[in-house]
């Protein structure tokens, strides 16, 4: 099964969701945020850059991305201590994040210039199901 191919471990699936976060957050500075905020970029620049739709859609990931990121990051280290290994869990918290956030920062859905399914929804899913699997393993180590 693919999903239990990478074999990777509570720590290191923490690992690369915190180098994802990190890559996720400075994308947003590079992109956005230092010509939003510095002085020399006209008002109307920053309107025009914050009205659009990139800007809109990377946002919006990003900040999904940092609702999920702490719970995972979070969860998987406390599993990590306690010595469980969740394969299929790490694998789908990994996966399930990256698939996301790329593909809702740079498709989107119908809506907003993407495309009908969103391509990210798989991604989504995998989050959800690696949060159940989260909640479970951290119940059963109580």
């Amino acid at each position: 099964l693919i999903v239990t191919m990478l074999g990777l471990s509570t720590t290191a699936a923490a690992a690369l969701l915190t180098g994802h976060t990190l890559v996720a957050k400075s994308l947003m500075t590079v992109l956005f945020r230092a010509k939003i905020t510095a002085k020399a970029t006209a008002k109307q620049e920053v309107d025009k850059v914050c009205a659009s739709e990139f800007y809109k859609r990377v946002h919006a990931a990003q900040l999904n991305e940092a609702e999920y990121a702490p719970l995972l990051i979070g969860g998987l280290l406390y599993l990590s201590l306690k010595g469980v290994e969740a394969p299929v869990l790490c694998t789908l918290s990994v996966v399930g994040q990256v698939w996301y956030y790329w593909l809702r920062a740079f498709v989107g859905h119908s809506h907003e210039g993407g495309i009908d399914p969103p391509p990210y929804v798989p991604g989504a899913l995998m989050r959800y199901a690696a949060l159940g699997m989260l909640a479970y393993n951290i119940y059963k180590t109580g």
